[in-house]
């Protein structure tokens, strides 16, 4: 490096004091008091709102840097829609004539993580000491249709999660824009509620931070529904590395399970499968019985129960252990179903493209099932009393009566050349705005998933819409590396070399998926910009261990 780079680099360095980076006042004693008084108050889990955190002037020319010499990816997983530029961690390794480019926002950076700003966070949070060396942190902007769905931030050393907002300041953010921060209070520890209790929605030149808190930091960013950006800062201070003071090595090992593990652990416990009681012989392979033919087309279209058209369906999902039927249902109930679907979310204004509140559709049999952090959906509880509703009458009749029926156990052996042994599933409602379920897999058995889709689909456009994937909706199977760490497994995008297959979402459309031990699933989040609900019923079914080989 030449000396005239070296002292390039040293000027963008030392161009203001610190102090003068930050809001007047800003880290003064007593307003570090009051805001760790406020924080220690907080609500449902400690946190702190600084309206108010850096010089305008500075500030302005960050954005303008931002959006004018950074390139943007889209970014899209289970859990996330969202346009990112790489680590600005890196920006020292720039030559200086890019770094000049960018004098603002290093000058931002290293405010954020001077030993003054540090000393400021661990001062409000009371969190201790916070690393000199590792700077964490990237600028994001979420556009129309960008999300960030439930997560606690445990990952590695992190201790504090940070978010500046950069929206325009000229043009104030509302709040039926979207893009909330929305905060969690939790039913024990590692359990998120399904509906958030804090909602804080961004504004100019805004910090929001909390310390990362295992099992109970849960949090996520509302659907952005506006045609204009929320530029924000966002990243984490961390724990003392090594060589620094405060450093402590058992620290290093972690606190808590990651957001894969926590997702893995517990799906048995939470929804064990249910066993059959009868055993299946292996006549079931060969053809139906006629009381099956009888129970099954009250529901089923009758090219579904011809012996000959379903022995040409075996022979596919057998050949390529997966297949989609259209138009499953009889014509007569679907048509029935579909119009009452169509009522639900036409009365629940789903068919509008707004974010719902939390809450929405929630009444007679469907219950909001969480927690928050592995899906959340509506979904049919027999146990609640009837309200009269035909929507809930039709799919009660298909969860209870069809999809767990003998008649439809022996339906699936035909088809799939499978005796499953138990079942587990619901009639679920997946709302736009607020659906859905983040990958999971089940590590020590292959699994049988029978899914009947029934978007709401009224017209050809809806169709085009959930046929494009753009509104989400879709199911994904993805391969899970072995030696990959969970606590970053989400960073590879679905459409990229991790998935196996994906399913758009369809009207009267039932998929079946051979699912292997290790390959993960989940139903990408609801659009509040979807023509209206993903209906389903989704069904696990356990197969014998000889069968899993």
């Amino acid at each position: 490096m030449s000396g005239q780079d070296t002292e390039s680099r040293k000027r963008v360095r030392t161009a203001a004091p610190v102090v003068d980076c930050f809001y007047p006042n800003l880290l003064s004693q007593e307003n570090s008091q009051r805001l760790a008084k406020e924080y220690a108050e907080s609500k449902p889990y400690l946190y702190c709102k600084i309206d108010k955190l850096i010089d305008e002037e500075l500030l302005r020319k960050v954005r303008e840097e931002i959006l004018t010499k950074l390139h943007f990816t889209v970014k899209e997983t289970d859990i996330y829609k969202v346009c990112q530029t790489g680590d600005l961690a890196n920006l020292d390794g720039l030559p200086a004539h890019e770094l000049a480019q960018l004098s603002s926002l290093h000058q931002l950076r290293n405010a954020i993580y001077s030993e003054e700003f540090r000393k400021f966070i661990s001062d409000v949070t009371g969190c201790g000491p916070l690393s000199s060396s590792k700077t964490d942190l990237s600028t994001n902007i979420y556009r129309n249709g960008s999300h960030l769905l439930n997560h606690d931030d445990v990952i590695g050393t992190r201790r504090v999660s940070y978010i500046l907002y950069l929206t325009d300041p000229d043009e104030p953010w509302k709040p039926e824009d979207g893009g909330a921060l929305e905060l969690y209070p939790v039913l024990e520890k590692g359990t998120p509620a399904v509906s958030p209790t804090v909602s804080i929605p961004p504004q100019w030149n805004q910090m929001v931070f909390f310390t990362v808190q295992p099992g109970h930091s849960f949090h996520s960013v509302e659907e952005v529904v506006v045609d204009k950006p929320r530029l924000s800062v966002s990243g984490w201070f961390h724990i003392p590395q090594e060589g620094e003071e405060g450093y402590q090595a058992e620290k290093q090992e972690g606190e808590a399970p990651s957001s894969l593990q926590q997702l893995q652990e517990t799906a048995d416990a939470l929804n064990p499968f249910k066993q059959y009681t009868e055993e299946v012989g292996p006549e079931a392979l060969d053809g139906l019985l006629e009381e099956d033919i009888s129970v099954l087309s009250k529901w089923l279209n009758v090219k579904y129960l011809d012996i000959n058209i379903l022995r040409q369906v075996s022979e596919k999902f057998v050949e390529e252990s997966s297949i989609q039927l259209v138009d499953f249902l009889n014509e007569a109930f679907a048509k029935e179903l579909l119009q009452a679907t169509l009522e639900a979310d036409t009365q629940d204004e789903l068919t509008l493209p707004k974010i719902p509140k939390h809450g929405t559709g929630e009444r007679g049999k469907w219950k909001v099932m969480g927690p928050a952090h592995k899906h959340r959906f509506l979904a049919i509880d027999s146990s609640l009393p009837e309200d009269g509703d035909k929507a809930t009458e039709y799919m009660d009749q298909l969860q209870a009566s069809l999809f767990s029926s003998a008649a439809f156990r022996r339906w699936l052996a035909l088809v799939t050349q499978l005796t499953v042994k138990g079942y587990r599933g619901y009639a679920r409602r997946m709302r736009p705005g607020l659906d859905y379920t983040l990958a999971t897999a089940d590590t020590c058995r292959s699994i049988l998933d029978a899914t009947l889709c029934l978007a709401t689909t009224p017209d050809s456009r809806a169709v085009d819409l959930w046929e494009g994937d753009e509104v989400g909706g879709y199911e994904c199977y993805m391969a899970q590396d072995a030696d990959e760490d969970p606590a970053v497994y989400k960073s590879a995008a679905p459409d990229e070399d991790g998935a196996l297959l994906t399913i758009s979402a369809g009207c009267n459309v039932l998929s079946l998926v051979l699912r292997d031990e290790e390959v993960m699933k989940f139903t990408k989040y609801i659009s509040s910009l979807a023509p209206g609900s993903r209906w389903d019923v989704a069904f696990e079914y356990e197969l014998p261990a000889e069968e899993c080989d």
